[in-house]
């Protein structure tokens, strides 16, 4: 008879886990916790609240919140496939094409005037 050992969930991978539930328990609805900051750009974990509609509920989860430092609003990322979505949008060549015409666009309007 072979030594057939069944592996669990990594260690790290458990801990992780352990922790991001007890984030769901602690956490108020609309709280914000912070996982990465980019540039200006920020990643924070956001729990939403229990949504009730007429046919259905939906409990609270957890959501990931990616959004500029200067700015509240942002985008609220909820799985592995909307992320991938947003990851190869952004990554798009028409997206870049778009960015540098807006860069481009923005400099010749880049002129502060003051009334006197």
């Amino acid at each position: 008879m072979d030594n057939v050992q069944v592996r669990g969930p990594e260690p790290e991978r458990e801990d992780l886990l352990s922790r991001v539930e007890d984030l769901m328990e602690a956490m108020k609805d609309w709280e914000r916790r912070p996982v990465v900051q980019v540039g200006n750009v920020i990643v924070e974990v956001v729990k939403l609240p229990k949504k009730e509609g007429r046919k259905r509920v939906e409990p609270e989860k957890l959501s990931l919140h990616v959004r500029m430092a200067d700015s509240f609003k942002g985008v609220l990322v909820a799985s592995r496939d909307d992320l991938r979505d947003l990851v190869d949008a952004l990554s798009s060549k028409a997206v870049a094409e778009v960015i540098e015409a807006i860069e481009e666009v923005n400099k010749k309007k880049r002129r502060v005037e003051f009334k006197l």
